[in-house]
Order: structure tokens, then C-alpha cells, then sequence
């Protein structure tokens, strides 16, 4: 665990405007990461100006701040979208609560009309692609139902790596903080699916992992030296925790994109605005340890 490669952290601050009808008619993010030589963020670290939602919004203002960075970093799955995914979509979440509007309805109501949403480029978010799995993903978890008191439901959205995919979480949280997640439903556009059962496989995996990453695992540093050793202090998910996962996918006949990595990135988001559904309570900062959490 000492001697590998590190995703890079990073600090979001984030501002937006609404209209009088509940509209998001401004984003404005200001990215904090590193860089390992001064002059570009690290290659996993760096924020895209494509990144939803600003190509549909008018008023846009991303701008990063580069701090000095000598441990190695690499890839973790879903380069880059694991760790653009949680503050996006969280912050989406908070927007459309501010705004009074249920989530679901603020998500299709961004995406419009079916189109590409950067024209003419080789990989794009599709809004009517990423308005139906949306739909699916909400019509297999039973979004809207009543819940009782210290349950939730999360959704998010993420596109990465050609693939359109949302999830909805369902936990409950009891007063000392104890985590149930129960359920997590995904709906994916991947093109043709060659092997369902592979791609069902895929979503659950990066389930899992997802979970296991936003729950408890963290790398720290003291005196430049990574502080863990093994698994007992970087804490994989217990099969104990682990929730049912079920995978859907829109039938199409675009060539195959590959499910690898697609599937990772929502989890985080869905998990947490799932959390504030249960508790009322924002997580804004990962591991979710860090805030008392517990399974």
C-alpha cells in the first residue's frame, strides 16, 4: 500500500444561479488540484470544460488553481470521472433542492431536446440517451414513493468513456450514524451489448467499488510517507454491507463502447444525495468516515 500511484485530491468551490422557475441559468466552479510540474494539473486530476453541465448553460466561468505535488498519481477506474462525478452531480443535487424541484424532473429538464450536446464531436453526451436511462434507472427504483422516517433514495448521472449511466442508491441511517445501503439500481446506454451477463458483472464490480471507496478508503501522508500498510486501515467492502445491485440497459443498436469503467463514478453522488434524503444532512467531503458514517 506505501509504494504505489495516487489518484490526487482535490477542493471544488461552487457557486449557482436559478431562475424564477426553478432553472439553472449559471455554474461557476473553481477547482483546486495539483500539478506535478507547475504548469499543468496532473493528467487525472485536470477538470474539462465539457464537463455537464456546462455545455448547456449560457452563463459558465471553470477555472483551476494548480498547487505543487511530488507524489506519484495515476489511474483509478473511470480515470478523472471518479472524481469529477461526486462534486458535479452532489452539487447538481443541491441546486435542484435549493430550486424546491424533484431531482429527477431537474436532471431531464437540463438535457432538453435528444441531441448531441457538444455537435460535431467524436464523443459527446447524447441529451436523449442520457434522458432515458435516467428514466429507466428512476422507473426500476420506484422513485417518488414514500419512505419512512431514516430512508432515501439518490440519484445521479455521469457520463464517461462513451457510456450514459444513472443510479439510484436506497439507504437507511440511524441516529449514531449507521449506513444501510439496501439497493442500488443501474441504467446504462453502452450501445449493443454483446454479453449481458459480463455487463450485469461490470455494475455490480464497480458498485462495490465505488462503495468501498466513498465509505471508508483513504490514503494520508505524514512526513511524506504513506501512513497505510494493508487492508485493515484502508477497508475494503464486508459482504456483510454489500447491497443488492441491479442492472438494466437500453436496447440499441450503436456500436459497443465497453462498460469497464461508466458504472463507478455516479455511485458517489447517488449515495450521498441519497444520504441527505434520509437525514437531511449534505456530505460534501470523502471518505464518508470522515463524517461519522459507519456500516
Amino acid at each position: 500500500m506505501r509504494f504505489d500511484y495516487y489518484r490526487p485530491g482535490g477542493f471544488h468551490s461552487m457557486k449557482a444561479s436559478l431562475d424564477a422557475k426553478g432553472r439553472l441559468t449559471g455554474w461557476q466552479d473553481h477547482f483546486i488540484t495539483f500539478s506535478s510540474d507547475g504548469k499543468s494539473p496532473v493528467g487525472v486530476g485536470a477538470l474539462d470544460q465539457a464537463e455537464f453541465p456546462a455545455p448547456v448553460l449560457e452563463n459558465v466561468h471553470l477555472s483551476q488553481s494548480l498547487l505543487p505535488l511530488a507524489t506519484r498519481t495515476g489511474s483509478f477506474r473511470a480515470p478523472r470521472s471518479n472524481g469529477l462525478a461526486f462534486p458535479m452531480q452532489s452539487f447538481l443535487h443541491e441546486v435542484s433542492s435549493a430550486a424546491g424541484r424533484d431531482h429527477l424532473e431537474f436532471l431531464l429538464d437540463l438535457f432538453g431536446a435528444p441531441r448531441l450536446i457538444v455537435p460535431g464531436a467524436g464523443n459527446s453526451i447524447h441529451a436523449g440517451r442520457a434522458a432515458a436511462v435516467i428514466r429507466l434507472a428512476a422507473q426500476k427504483a420506484g422513485w417518488g414513493r414514500k419512505l419512512p422516517a431514516g430512508r432515501g433514495l439518490g440519484m445521479a448521472f455521469y457520463y464517461s468513456h462513451s457510456g450514459h449511466v444513472a443510479e439510484v442508491v436506497e439507504v437507511s441511517v440511524t441516529r449514531d450514524r449507521k449506513l444501510t445501503v439496501h439497493r442500488v439500481v443501474v441504467a446504462a446506454d453502452i450501445g449493443i451489448v454483446v454479453n449481458p451477463l459480463g455487463a450485469e458483472q461490470q455494475a455490480q464490480g464497480a458498485v462495490m467499488d465505488g462503495l468501498s471507496v466513498a465509505l471508508g478508503q483513504r490514503i494520508t501522508l505524514e512526513r511524506g510517507a504513506v501512513e497505510q500498510r494493508n487492508f485493515g486501515d484502508y477497508p475494503m467492502l464486508r459482504i456483510n454491507a454489500a447491497p443488492k445491485v441491479e442492472a438494466y440497459f437500453v436496447d440499441s443498436d450503436i456500436a459497443p463502447t465497453g462498460f469497464g469503467e461508466p458504472a463507478l463514478p455516479p455511485l458517489a453522488p447517488a449515495l450521498c444525495n441519497a444520504i441527505f434524503a434520509a437525514t437531511g444532512e449534505r456530505v460534501r467531503t470523502l471518505p464518508l468516515s470522515l463524517s461519522g458514517y459507519h456500516t
